[in-house]
């Protein structure tokens, strides 16, 4: 990774449509440079580039982050079967309270009621959970790092 890889990381987190001509002309170098690099970087999985929707747009008007506690020796299972769930957009191993954090998206409440009580309480080896429900989206970002937080990841920068 150098500077260039992280100019075009933060030019495609701006506007993940851009082509390789306008990458290239805005860096100041080669399509083929632009071409070669996009690709390493897809490739190693440093990057992706996707459409990032607004969940309420779409119709899942309830969002949840859940807190779950899992039985002694059985967090893989359960991350297993989590992460099989279309429901589940996210989902973490954390430390502290929970082993485990998710955030999931439904249509309606009912949905997330069926998804706490019967979904959840069928998984082997989840102990307890507690639900927080979004009631709106405050800041809702996927420019994870750019540029200082991506340069002090990605070059080892500790200075900050």
């Amino acid at each position: 990774m150098d500077d260039i890889d992280l100019k075009m990381i933060e030019l495609l987190q701006d506007d993940g449509t851009l082509t390789n001509a306008e990458i290239a002309r805005r860096l100041g170098i080669s399509d083929a440079t632009v071409r070669r690099r996009r690709a390493r970087l897809r490739e190693e999985d440093v990057m992706r580039v996707v459409a990032v929707a607004d969940p309420f747009k779409l119709g899942f008007n309830i969002i949840a982050i859940i807190g779950v506690q899992v039985a002694k020796n059985g967090l893989r299972d359960v991350e297993q079967a989590l992460m099989t769930m279309p429901e589940v957009r996210f989902l973490g191993v954390t430390l502290g309270t929970y082993d485990l954090m998710l955030e999931a998206w439904f249509r309606s409440s009912d949905e997330l009621l069926h998804f706490v009580t019967v979904t959840l309480v069928g998984i082997e080896g989840i102990e307890r959970t507690e639900s927080f429900q979004i009631m709106r989206l405050s800041k809702y970002t996927y420019d994870w790092g750019q540029p200082i937080a991506i340069r002090q990841a990605l070059m080892g920068d500790r200075s900050m």
